[in-house]
């Protein structure tokens, strides 16, 4: 897993400081199968940590381990996993000193304690998990700290939210436990609280010199804490890396576009600041676009553009009606379609594509109404006899020629349900997709696939958080996704086809 994974301390003489730091580097000379000590530039091993710090912050908590580095390889996966205080990349060292600011300062949980998100395409993109230890010589009884992610994929950083929270909270209660145990036996020889309020009866308590700021060593009585912090973060950064891997949404790649297999998949994608492109095994059929795939209850328009058919239908719709439609579709209202076969396959191949596949269940050609539990998009013929219109269940009919009554609509939209005044983020989107006429329908086609990865994305990492019992960080956790409480009902919608006991 390419990522920065930090331990801040807040020291009470200089403010916000990194004491410990993790980064991956990999070898990807294939053709070499011999061991190395390091697989990552060698200069690194032999640079210390000077051009990052100034003398004015010498002290026990911010020098926590000077220029010792430990290191870890897995030969296998020509991967070394290397700790030192800093970065030893000073331009990722900028940026990881100024994420470490912000995490224990303005980034902070609403409880203070807790994990929240920040960041940006310049910065890079922070997990943030902020906690306290005990310590009996610190103002108010404990230190803040806080361990970073730091990476440069967004999507990739949310999407194992999940993962780091779970594993990085494991190291926080041990690192908590080493603390109170010694914060006990303090308390027990010479209780703190009296000493202060002696210290603040007496006259020339001005004269008496302040302690120093305490390593974390000394916290949590633990003289190898920084070895064990190290094994901690290498099995973090490799179990992520085993089981996470980066690749490219495929529905974004046209089907006119020639990718080198052996250069994107199996070859070395290196990025600045000396990250690099985790290696995709080819997973995924190339070929495969948002139009392939389909269910074979629309083997007879298979040819046919959903962009066309989303624009053809909103022409036929007032516009209320089919903002009716959209919602209905993206939040699990059932889609109930009567009218001539082919309009009727037509209708239902456009909404239902706009949801996941998971999500789909589809009766194009049903010779009888099903209810909602059986089928959320439902085609049928007009001398099948259907329920009137609910608040679960939306309407179209479509008025054969042959059929209509002067001039009247041949689309039309029943549901006795009510828009709310806010709809959910995606439907804002796509409806200003589709009213935007300088668009083209190649262009909408990729605007449309990109925005249906990003919100499967969004829901796949909810329900995976929901599913491990973290509620209490599923609000900070929608709002770092770019969602808000108007999406809940497309969130939990899309979850429906996520399995019940996510991993």
């Amino acid at each position: 897993m390419n990522a920065a994974i930090s331990l801040c301390i807040f020291c009470e003489m200089h403010g916000p400081k990194i004491i410990f730091t993790t980064q991956t580097y990999h070898c990807y000379d294939n053709q070499s199968s011999e061991k190395s000590k390091f697989y990552g530039p060698k200069e690194l091993l032999k640079q210390n940590q000077s051009f990052f710090e100034n003398n004015q912050y010498d002290c026990n908590a911010c020098q926590s381990m000077g220029n010792i580095k430990f290191l870890s390889n897995e030969h296998e996966t020509r991967t070394s996993f290397l700790s030192a205080q800093q970065s030893l990349l000073q331009d990722v060292g900028n940026l990881l000193n100024h994420a470490c600011i912000r995490s224990l300062s303005c980034e902070v949980h609403p409880g203070k304690e807790g994990v929240c998100y920040f960041g940006d395409e310049y910065r890079g993109h922070v997990l943030s998990h902020t906690f306290t230890l005990k310590d009996a010589q610190a103002r108010g009884f404990r230190r803040w700290c806080s361990f970073i992610v730091f990476m440069r994929d967004k999507q990739f950083l949310l999407n194992m939210w999940p993962f780091l929270i779970d594993n990085l909270k494991e190291v926080i209660k041990e690192l908590q436990d080493f603390a109170e145990k010694k914060y006990i036996i303090e308390e027990t020889e010479c209780p703190q609280r009296a000493v202060r309020l002696k210290k603040a009866n007496n006259s020339n308590s001005n004269t008496n010199c302040t302690k120093q700021p305490r390593a974390l060593s000394d916290i949590t009585n633990e003289k190898h804490v920084f070895v064990r912090i190290h094994m901690w973060l290498v099995w973090i950064l490799s179990a992520g890396g085993r089981h996470f891997v980066e690749i490219f949404p495929m529905s974004l790649l046209d089907d006119e576009l020639n990718y080198d297999m052996l250069h994107h998949f199996g070859g070395i994608l290196e990025t600045e600041e000396g990250f690099t492109l985790i290696n995709a095994k080819p997973l995924i059929n190339m070929n495969l676009s948002m139009d392939d795939a389909i269910d074979l209850e629309f083997n007879e328009i298979v040819e046919k553009s959903i962009i066309v058919i989303l624009k053809k239908l909103k022409n036929a719709l007032v516009k209320e009606q089919f903002r009716q439609l959209l919602y209905s579709s993206l939040t699990g209202v059932q889609i109930l379609v009567r009218g001539p076969k082919i309009q009727r396959l037509e209708s239902l191949y456009g909404l239902s594509s706009l949801i996941p596949r998971e999500c789909r269940r589809v009766k194009s050609q049903a010779t009888e109404y099903m209810d909602p539990n059986i089928c959320n998009f439902i085609g049928v013929d007009t001398s099948v006899a259907v329920p009137l219109s609910c608040t679960n269940v939306c309407r179209l009919d479509i008025i054969p020629n042959d059929q209509k009554i002067n001039k009247s609509e041949a689309h039309m939209v029943k549901w006795a349900g009510t828009l709310p005044a806010k709809v959910p983020t995606l439907m804002t989107k796509l409806e200003k997709s589709l009213d935007n006429e300088k668009l083209e329908n190649s262009v909408l086609k990729a605007q449309f696939a990109a925005l249906h990865e990003e919100w499967a994305n969004i829901a796949k990492v909810v329900h995976a958080m929901r599913g491990r019992g973290h509620r209490g960080d599923l609000p900070a956790l929608i709002l770092s996704l770019g969602a808000g409480p108007h999406d809940k009902k497309l969130l939990d919608a899309w979850s429906m086809g996520l399995p019940s006991n996510p991993a």
